[in-house]
């Protein structure tokens, strides 16, 4: 593939999953104050198909769509913290979820030293879900700790325990789903032959 197709299968690529991104976005499940997203799964394809670099490019449209959904009041918690401080939220909703996809590509990478495809998708799609959870959640407790409205989430509870129910709780079902999914699609991509999934094309995007 040329130069010019490789760009021009990249920005396609990136068009689909940004559009998937918004979807997935206001596509959500409502448990208690959290709501579960299965946004991360486009991120990580984008992590897997074309690296590190792109998986924080996702990383950063998912943050603008959480941004936009906050805005609309459609999102309970990121819409009740943006009443509380639009900058702080807007950094809660961007830094998390760009860490998340940057990481995502050195996870597959070093997955795919002794893996195929399939697991090596499957280990990124669930690290997708628990990592955004905890980057999230910690994020939460950095930015916004001191205020009546996450001091009445964590009910008492200290850090570590708050971001292990909230791990062991709603975001069981991200993890699952996000690693039954991300494998599958990523076999598929490779066996398609639409994007370079292998570990040298990795390394060249960096």
């Amino acid at each position: 593939m040329n130069n010019t197709s490789s760009r021009v299968v990249r920005l396609a690529t990136m068009s689909l999953l940004t559009a998937a991104i918004f979807v997935l976005q206001f596509v959500t499940v409502p448990l208690g104050a959290i709501t579960v997203s299965l946004s991360m799964v486009p991120v990580s394809i984008a992590a897997i198909t074309f690296g590190p670099v792109y998986g924080l490019l996702a990383g950063a449209i998912w943050g603008l769509a959480s941004i936009i959904k906050a805005l609309m009041g459609s999102s309970g918690l990121t819409s009740t913290l943006f009443t509380i401080s639009p900058v702080l939220t807007v950094i809660l909703c961007f830094v998390p979820r760009m860490l998340d996809g940057f990481l995502l590509g050195f996870i597959y990478r070093g997955m795919r030293k002794f893996a195929n495809v399939l697991i090596s998708g499957t280990v990124t799609g669930f690290f997708s879900a628990f990592l955004n959870t905890v980057f999230f959640m910690s994020t939460i407790v950095f930015l916004f700790g001191n205020t009546e409205y996450v001091q009445n989430m964590m009910a008492g509870r200290n850090v570590i325990i708050f971001i292990c129910s909230i791990i062991a709780g709603n975001a069981v079902f991200e993890m699952l789903v996000a690693s039954i999914v991300t494998g599958p699609v990523a076999q598929a991509l490779k066996a398609a032959k639409l994007v370079p999934l292998e570990v040298k094309d990795l390394r060249e995007t960096l």
